[in-house]
């Protein structure tokens, strides 16, 4: 947690408005190593969650012969419809440890399974159980945008292809390993982007949930509250000029401006 010493960079005058420095800056820049730990782990599980759950959706209904394929991915892009702090609510209430649909489910099968209905009552005292907890709330409203961008992606890879790749033996994983994902890559690093961004400032959640764990936008979110209006504004500060960081590493890393090339 951030805690530096306010009333030491208020002169002794806490009533006083007056400008913080660069103090706050650095000293989240620099000292806080186990949030910068914790909000990069969280963000990759919830952006590969999101990636693989989406592709692999993507894959089922980009096959030929599905029933109803409209009506298939409208339904996957309902959870996208619905606002995120909505979907925050209805998550919390259903991981809820007394009342939730999860936790009754589990008391009625507590005799058989009584590691999960420990889980569901105490998933919000344990770290670990909690992330896993907020992965699945993030899962379920995060992976229609990479579902959708997917899906584009398969529609622009030309069907001769894969009929080339099949006369030379090529099937199953190999065709996604050596075709599919190299050619839908460059389509997906916007969509991976954003969802980043998104996963790096989620807010709802860690506000909504009884989770022990925090993100730098709910942190920024208690402190300003509390009245600590500097501290939160540097933290502000210190997300945008970490996103700005990570983005522009990953545009290097992913080579997202080479693009890719279809031949018909």
């Amino acid at each position: 947690q951030v805690k530096p010493d306010l009333d030491a960079l208020n002169g002794g005058r806490p009533n006083k408005v007056h400008y913080a420095g660069l103090y706050l800056l650095k000293y989240i820049l620099l000292e806080s190593g186990e949030m910068y730990v914790f909000e990069i782990v969280w963000t990759v599980l919830a952006v590969l969650t999101q990636l693989t759950l989406g592709i692999c959706i993507a894959l089922l209904l980009h096959r030929k012969g599905i029933l109803f394929k409209r009506t298939w991915q409208a339904v996957f892009i309902l959870p996208w419809a619905i606002p995120e702090f909505v979907a925050a609510l209805t998550w919390s209430q259903i991981f809820e440890p007394r009342f939730g649909w999860i936790s009754l489910a589990a008391k009625s099968w507590s005799q058989q399974a009584p590691a999960m209905a420990h889980f569901t009552t105490s998933w919000y005292e344990n770290p670990n159980t909690a992330l896993l907890v907020l992965l699945i709330a993030a899962l379920w409203y995060g992976f229609p945008f990479m579902f959708l961008s997917a899906m584009a992606g398969l529609k622009m890879i030309p069907q001769e292809v894969y009929d080339a790749a099949s006369m030379d033996g090529a099937s199953g994983f190999k065709l996604f390993r050596y075709i599919t994902w190299p050619l839908i890559f460059p389509l997906l690093i916007p969509a991976i982007i954003i969802r980043s961004i998104f996963a790096f400032n989620q807010f709802y959640l860690f506000t909504v949930m009884p989770t022990p764990n925090n993100t730098f936008a709910s942190l920024s979110y208690y402190i300003f509250y509390n009245g600590n209006y500097a501290v939160s504004a540097a933290i502000n500060i210190a997300v945008v000029l970490i996103l700005i960081l990570l983005v522009g590493w990953f545009n290097r890393a992913s080579k997202a401006g080479e693009g890719v090339l279809y031949a018909y």
